[in-house]
C-alpha cells in the first residue's frame, strides 16, 4: 500500500462515501473503488461494509484507521522535512552597485527574505566593473548597476529601474555656485576627481563627455574606485567632480548637488538576469522586486 491508498482510505472513512472522497482528490469513484480493493486484498481482510447509502468502517478496518492516520503524519512530516531541506539549500546572489541601490534593495531583500525564509541570499557589493566583469562570467543570479554597463553581456536580460541626470558636486560654499548659473570658467580651474576608468568606464568617460559639451577639459588630480571615497575627496576639499544627481541621497552632509543641463547623457541604473533562468529563486526574487516598485514608484521615477 501507498500513501495515495492510505489517504484514499482515511477519506471514505470520514465521509462514508466513496464518490465524496473521491470528489475530495479529483479521480473517479471507480479509480477510488479499485485503490481500496487492492488494499483490502494486501491486507487479506475487508475495511468497509458496503450498502447503498452509506460506507462503515469494519471492525478491522477501525482498528486500521488510526494506524493509517498515524502513517500518513509520519509520511507527511517527513515529506515537509524534505521540502523544507530542499528550500534552505536554495540560494540567491546579488551583484550590486552600493550608493544608487541603498535606499530600494536592502527593503527588498527583507520583504524576499520574510516571504522566502528558507531562501539562502548572498550580498555582493562591487564596483561597476566588478558587477560586469561577474555578469560576464556569470557568476551571479541578479545584477543592479549602470545600464550601459550591464547591456554589453548578450545573455542578460533586464529591466531600466532608474533613470538619473548628472550633477556638479562640490562644496555647499563653492565660488562657482554664487550666480543662479553654474560658472564653468571656474569649474574648469578647480581640480577634478573622477572615478577609476578602469573600474568604472562608463560613468568615467560619460563624465568626460559632458566636460566636453560645457566647453572645457577637466584638471583631473585624482581617481577613485568607490562612490563614498570620491565623495569623501570633495568633502575634504581636494576638488569637485560630477556624479548621478541621486548620489545626493547616499551621502549628503556638506556638499551640494547643482543639476548640469546636458541633454543626451543619463545615468539609467539596471536590474538584470541571465536570460535562460536556471535558478526557482530568481523569478521569485523579480515578484517581489516588481511589486516594490508598484508600491513605491517614486523611489524609481
Amino acid at each position: 500500500m501507498d500513501f495515495t491508498q492510505l489517504s484514499y482510505f482515511i477519506a471514505i472513512a470520514k465521509h462514508g462515501n466513496f464518490s465524496a472522497a473521491a470528489r475530495q482528490f479529483y479521480v473517479s469513484q471507480p479509480c477510488i473503488s479499485h485503490q481500496i480493493q487492492m488494499m483490502e486484498k494486501e491486507l487479506g481482510m475487508a475495511l468497509f461494509e458496503r450498502n447503498t447509502r452509506k460506507v462503515t468502517l469494519t471492525p478491522a478496518g477501525e482498528i486500521f484507521l488510526e494506524d493509517a492516520k498515524k502513517m500518513v503524519d509520519l509520511m507527511e512530516n517527513a515529506r515537509n522535512r524534505l521540502i523544507q531541506e530542499e528550500k534552505g539549500s536554495m540560494h540567491l546572489s546579488i551583484a550590486h552597485l552600493a550608493s544608487p541601490t541603498h535606499l530600494f534593495l536592502p527593503p527588498v531583500i527583507k520583504r524576499f527574505r520574510e516571504m522566502n525564509p528558507y531562501i539562502q541570499i548572498e550580498m555582493h557589493r562591487l564596483d561597476a566593473y566588478g558587477v560586469l566583469e561577474a555578469a560576464q562570467e556569470h557568476k551571479y543570479d541578479i545584477y543592479c548597476s549602470m545600464a550601459l554597463d550591464l547591456s554589453a553581456v548578450p545573455s542578460l536580460t533586464g529591466k531600466m529601474i532608474q533613470a538619473d541626470h548628472y550633477c556638479l558636486v562640490t562644496p555647499k560654499d563653492h565660488p562657482a555656485l554664487t550666480r543662479m548659473d553654474i560658472d564653468y570658467d571656474k569649474v574648469a580651474s578647480e581640480p577634478f576627481l573622477v572615478f577609476n576608468p578602469q573600474r568604472a568606464a562608463v560613468m568615467h568617460r560619460q563624465i568626460l563627455q559632458i566636460c566636453s559639451q560645457l566647453g572645457f577639459s577637466p584638471r583631473i588630480t585624482g581617481t577613485y574606485d568607490l562612490y563614498e571615497d570620491l565623495l569623501y575627496g570633495v568633502e575634504s576639499g581636494l576638488g569637485i567632480t560630477i556624479l548621478p544627481y541621486r548620489t545626493r541621497n547616499y551621502m549628503n552632509g556638506s556638499l551640494a548637488y547643482t543639476l548640469i543641463d546636458v541633454p543626451n547623457v543619463s545615468a539609467d541604473l539596471e536590474l538584470c538576469w541571465e536570460r535562460e533562468i536556471t535558478n526557482p529563486a530568481v523569478p521569485l526574487f523579480l515578484e517581489v522586486f516588481r511589486d516594490y516598485m508598484q508600491k513605491y514608484p517614486e523611489m524609481f521615477a
